[in-house]
């Protein structure tokens, strides 16, 4: 396990290269633009809400809740790890958010979308969170369905900001890549303190 993290660390690390080469130079425009305009029929209220789910406050928040819960099970690294991945992830995005400065299609305070656009911070903060909920539930063998749910609510959040005009689809892949990429070297971290 701990080869196949690393390798997902470097094959993560390069794919977020290649998609932030692709946006800065422009090239992601038609897809994204392909992408709106076939989810843009769905923008709603439902969707306002659903976007809270990859809110600061809430990953944060309920990265502490699985925090305790995996304390109380007695998986100590498990608990420190998903909010150390959460909050690193967040910081990280906010960071590359400033690197690159690549402005919203649309600035609106009340969707908490008034920072930069790429990568999205949702999109990487859903995956962090609700991702490393699903890959631990992979690796101690709990039901398809269940992990299902929990990817469900990463693509729903990601796309929220799609939906809602205030992240582009380049945005929500950079922020994926992001998380993958932390979730990844944590993994090997672990794996590596292991042996």
């Amino acid at each position: 396990m701990n080869d196949r993290a690393k390798m997902l660390t470097i094959a993560g690390t390069m794919g977020y290269a290649l998609v932030s080469v692709i946006v800065v130079l422009g090239a992601a425009i038609p897809i994204d633009d392909f992408i709106y305009e076939a989810v843009a029929p769905l923008s709603g209220p439902t969707f306002a809400y659903i976007t809270e789910l990859g809110s600061v406050r809430v990953l944060i928040g309920l990265s502490f809740v699985g925090m305790l819960y995996w304390l109380w099970n007695g998986e100590k690294s498990e608990a420190f790890r998903l909010p150390l991945v959460v909050i690193g992830t967040l910081i990280l995005t906010q960071g590359l958010k400033l690197v690159y400065g690549i402005e919203r299609p649309l600035i609106d305070a009340a969707l908490d979308a008034t920072t930069y656009s790429f990568p999205s911070g949702h999109a990487s903060g859903s995956l962090a969170l609700y991702g490393l909920f699903a890959f631990t539930m992979y690796r101690n063998d709990r039901s398809m369905w269940g992990i299902g749910l929990v990817l469900s609510l990463v693509v729903l959040v990601s796309f929220s900001r799609v939906i809602l005009n205030v992240h582009y689809f380049s945005d929500v892949l950079g922020g994926w890549l992001v998380a993958v990429v932390v979730i990844a070297a944590s993994e090997w971290w672990l794996g590596r303190k292991r042996n």
